[in-house]
């Protein structure tokens, strides 16, 4: 006997016994969302019965997290864009250069906050098939501070 009509026996075995009924969802649609092939990789199945269930280990709670904060570091990303792109004299940098500089600040800071939770997450999760390349801050950093100067910003 194969392995899948011994899986497969189980489980009709299960639903005879009722084991299913009253599942959250029963009877629903099923709604598929990407979040959790975003956070579990591969594993996504895995992942969304875990969650479903109420049952995640902690370190794919934290890539759920790790993924909100890369959200909320691109929104400060796009910001600076728009600020260094609207500038279009030394005057306008003398009005918004400290709100520039707040941004870049903001961004370093939540970037190594957030590398330090994908550092976390890697040392965690089980394998390297579900680790994620952490956040190269400094590269991002000059980024930024490339951008200002692309934009003329007067030193």
């Amino acid at each position: 006997m194969s392995l899948e009509k011994a899986i497969e026996g189980q489980i009709q075995e299960a639903m005879a016994a009722g084991a299913f009924d009253n599942l959250p969802g029963r009877g629903k649609p099923f709604v598929w969302n990407n979040e959790a092939e975003s956070v579990a990789g591969d594993n996504w199945l895995g992942f969304k019965l875990l969650r479903d269930g109420g049952y995640l280990p902690e370190w794919l709670n934290l890539g759920r997290e790790i993924e909100i904060d890369l959200e909320a570091l691109a929104v400060i990303d796009r910001n600076h864009q728009d600020y260094c792109e609207s500038a279009d004299s030394a005057d306008a940098w003398v009005r918004i250069g400290s709100a520039v500089d707040r941004l870049r600040v903001s961004y370093e800071k939540r970037a190594r906050e957030i590398r330090k939770k994908q550092d976390r997450f890697n040392h965690d999760a089980p394998g390297v098939r579900t680790q994620r390349p952490g956040i190269w801050v400094e590269h991002h950093i000059e980024r930024l501070i490339g951008r200002e100067r692309a934009a003329h910003r007067p030193d």
